[in-house]
């Protein structure tokens, strides 16, 4: 059997509305600063547009007061269960914000991330949170920079970013993900060669990780993937499972401009045990309901049918392209084109009734 991909426009299902449906998965599009609020003196007026994916709707967002220390003086460095974080451009503060939840939102500063490393604040690769800080007082922030440097704060026991012990270029580009069900932190090393892993305790654990059944394709498909960029990441559904997700980004040239999109996924699910030091993710095409969405987010999954109108077994993502890739088929479902605020995002709020 010969896995075969393809390409469809999606452009002409989408429409424009001015009423958001707070219940869903969306990625931030575009956002302009409008004004300067009259009643809050510490915040500004913007609008927005977001991209509801489960009506692939265009949403307009207007004159939402937006703080202003995250809007001018801060960028966007990742996001993770429904919160985003931020870092300072003077002084290296990092806040959690859930500022883009349209119902309520708050803002929550952490310490700095001072010199050097806020020189460096454009070489981060993520951000993950292990638990809701509006759900868990005791939640960790791990922020993960280009390079081995990984930080972890825990704001109700010690207020200072803490050094993990990771080593070697095999992490350079590794983004990291906090699994709940395993109470561990794991990297994926390039390659998808090791499994990273750290407890509780901070204590770090290599595990071989091995990838099988890889798809059957034309040696000259292979050749081509070959001169891809290729990036894994990990990701944990609701259930519990958890899968490698490989992407591959192409380089091209058009009229002397160079681009780079989205080429192709592949979905590994990883075993749950762990045998002699290794352990192992099968190759699948399959991966039921759910669906997962890609972006500079933590990675992170959910239940297609909890959210009616998301497409199960696909991966949604910003970033290198802007669509939905079919799991089963291997179609790319390409969304239009526009420029992300800051930082290409998918979030998902944690709100009270997924159905609703």
């Amino acid at each position: 059997q010969v896995d075969e991909e393809g390409e469809e426009d999606h452009k002409a299902r989408f429409v424009f509305a001015s009423s958001p449906q707070k219940q869903t998965p969306y990625m931030i599009l575009e956002g302009d600063k409008v004004g300067e609020s009259s009643s809050e003196v510490e915040k500004i007026v913007m609008n927005f547009k977001l991209l509801d994916l489960r009506k692939e709707e265009i949403i307009d967002v207007t004159h939402k007061t937006f703080p202003k220390l995250l809007y001018e003086g801060s960028r966007v460095i990742g996001s993770s269960r429904g919160w985003t974080a931020f870092m300072s451009k003077h002084d290296g503060t990092v806040y959690l914000s859930n500022v883009f939840n349209l119902a309520f939102s708050r803002v929550i500063a952490l310490p700095s991330l001072s010199d050097p490393l806020r020189l460096r604040s454009t070489a981060i690769v993520n951000v993950s949170i292990s638990s809701p800080p509006d759900q868990d007082d005791g939640y960790v922030v791990f922020v993960k920079f280009l390079g081995s440097n990984l930080y972890y704060c825990r704001p109700d026991r010690v207020s200072q970013w803490t050094q993990m012990d990771i080593e070697g270029s095999h992490v350079n580009l590794c983004d990291v993900i906090y699994s709940p069900r395993n109470q561990m932190l794991f990297l994926v090393i390039i390659g998808a060669s090791y499994l990273l892993s750290f407890d509780v305790n901070m204590e770090r654990r290599y595990t071989i990780l091995n990838l099988r059944n890889l798809p059957k394709m034309p040696q000259s498909e292979w050749e081509l993937l070959a001169l891809c960029c290729k990036s894994e990441h990990m990701v944990e559904a609701p259930c519990g499972k958890c899968f490698i997700v490989r992407r591959y980004v192409e380089t091209y040239d058009n009229n002397g401009i160079i681009f780079k999109k989205t080429k192709r996924f592949m979905v590994f699910l990883l075993d749950k045990k762990v045998k002699d030091g290794e352990i192992t993710a099968r190759y699948t095409k399959d991966i039921g309901d759910l669906c997962i969405f890609f972006g500079t987010n933590e990675t992170f999954c959910v239940e297609a049918s909890k959210y009616h109108g998301l497409n199960p077994n696909s991966i949604y993502y910003i970033g290198y392209g802007l669509g939905v890739y079919d799991i089963g088929s291997g179609i790319f479902y390409h969304f239009p084109s526009y420029m992300p605020l800051n930082s290409p995002l998918c979030l998902l709020p944690i709100l009270s009734n997924p159905h609703v």
